[in-house]
């Protein structure tokens, strides 16, 4: 598998590079309309004796335990007293979903609570000729240097020239359309979206777009929403400016940083996760906050060619991943950026909504992928017990290790895994109907969360190779789903193609 992953300033910068308008292979989309069809027919049908929620909560175990290591020694997969969680009701439910719209209430909302005394847009540019020049310069000695590079190949050195080329023109068509002298100025601006088309494979589509900053350009609002009938999705991205800056990375969790690491945060998690409850009520969201860490931000200095990030030295922030509950049920929540290869396919990844918060409040917002309840299928769902799931659990997760090891090893490298199970919990997850479409239904799922940890072993030979040969390691970043159990038909659900 390779590792593609979306970055979500590039979708909301160029939105025609998550657009490939193309569906997928008719047996794959065949084989997800299938299983679409089939899942939506059992939970309509009347639960059996025994499988409805109530019937498996007064059974199901309360923690799990498990030890396996493969015969090779390569895997190893651990639980001690891992808590087995189920939502606290008599019946589970499955829905129509969409990747939806963030409404226009929603975006006054959150505006109201970031910008309490108004925003602002900007019209001009402060882009002049000699910005511009500057940047011709800076572009034209890249070029000179990577002619001069003895480091790398004559096929990269070509590839990366003509990048940087093609950079190069369009910087010199901008220039002759660019003012002598800055025509920025500021304006007031509301929260109403604003229409703007964008062309893409498709054609032209609609999205609807907020785009705001407080007047000293240091906070700023992004929202752009799309409905489902277009496979652009919606995103939301706050930040202030005065904070420090945070990269996608999850830090550490909470519970491993110790407590004057803690204390150095300047506020205590208790009260940081109230800002967040603060928020989450003041939009009217059905959020809750599924997994926190430390995190540590940088600065960028501007004393060296383009700049550098500087990290502090002790941790700065909180950051909370929040989940979606619907009717009280939690959604299942990963990091998860993994694509299908199928370059066809449009990119839908698990919702996903990251708030990050400093001693003086909430410094970042990231809401991608939101997710729309459509309709109901129905109400009272059969589902399988625990102890199926865990067997499910036991048997494939050995096959998927071994399987991804397998894509990992080459011949001078040997790869290991040790997967640690730390959380078990029956909650909603969303299959997608095939991957041409941005919709599918929000399904009852035995949820294996824990950590994924490989490790790189460089055989003898290696040093010989481009690349090196020392050893390394990897982690996924949390949370993590191990595996996802279907809890309607027992099928495990592939998280990357999402059904």
């Amino acid at each position: 598998m390779k590792k593609k992953t979306v970055s979500i300033l590039a979708i909301t910068m160029m939105l025609g590079l998550t657009m490939p308008g193309c569906a997928k292979t008719p047996d794959q989309a065949l084989v997800a309309q299938k299983n679409h069809e089939r899942l939506e027919a059992a939970a309509k049908e009347e639960p059996k004796d025994g499988t409805t929620l109530k019937d498996i909560a007064a059974t199901a175990n309360t923690t799990y335990d498990f030890s396996y290591e493969s015969e090779d020694g390569k895997i190893s997969i651990q639980a001690e007293q891992v808590p087995v969680t189920l939502p606290a009701k008599d019946s589970i439910p499955m829905y129509h979903v969409s990747c939806g719209e963030i409404s226009q209430t929603i975006a006054d909302k959150v505006y109201d609570y970031f910008f309490p005394d108004g925003g602002y847009t900007t019209t001009g540019t402060d882009i002049t000729k000699a910005e511009i020049d500057k940047r011709i310069l800076e572009i034209q000695q890249t070029i000179a240097n990577y002619r001069d590079d003895p480091e790398i190949s004559d096929e990269e050195k070509e590839e990366i020239i003509q990048t940087n080329e093609a950079i190069l023109e369009a910087l010199e068509e901008e220039r002759e359309k660019a003012p002598e002298e800055s025509t920025l100025s500021w304006e007031p601006r509301d929260s109403t979206y604003s229409d703007r088309e964008y062309d893409s494979v498709e054609g032209t589509i609609m999205v609807k777009e907020l785009s705001v900053n407080s007047k000293d350009n240091k906070k700023w609002l992004y929202i752009a929403s799309s409905d489902a009938s277009s496979s652009f999705t919606s995103t939301l991205q706050y930040s202030d400016g005065n904070a420090w800056e945070y990269s996608s990375d999850n830090g550490t969790p909470v519970a491993m940083c110790r407590d004057e690491e803690l204390q150095k945060i300047g506020i205590s998690q208790k009260n940081a996760a109230a800002i967040v409850e603060d928020f989450i009520a003041a939009i009217g969201m059905n959020w809750e906050i599924h997994d926190t860490f430390c995190v540590r931000g940088y600065k960028v200095t501007d004393n060296k060619e383009d700049g550098e990030e500087v990290s502090s030295d002790h941790y700065t922030a909180y950051q909370f991943v929040l989940s979606q509950t619907i009717d009280g049920i939690q959604s299942a929540v990963t990091s998860s950026s993994y694509l299908p290869e199928d370059n066809s396919a449009v990119a839908w990844l698990y919702e996903q909504i990251r708030i990050i918060v400093e001693p003086d409040g909430i410094v970042k917002v990231d809401w991608n992928y939101p997710l729309t309840v459509d309709d109901t299928v129905s109400d009272n769902v059969g589902i399988i017990s625990f102890d199926a799931a865990r067997d499910i659990f036991e048997n494939m997760m050995p096959l998927v290790a071994k399987g991804d090891l397998e894509k990992w090893n080459e011949e001078y490298l040997e790869t290991t895994a040790k997967l640690t199970v730390s959380d078990v919990r029956l909650g909603l997850m969303r299959v997608r109907n095939s991957g041409s479409e941005l919709t599918g239904l929000m399904t009852p799922v035995w949820i294996f969360y824990g950590d994924y940890n490989r490790s790189f072993h460089y055989l003898p030979g290696a040093e010989a190779l481009p690349y090196g040969g020392e050893d390394d390691s990897s982690s996924e970043p949390h949370p993590w789903i191990l595996l996802a159990v279907n809890a309607v038909d027992g099928s495990v659900i592939d998280i990357t193609e999402g059904y």
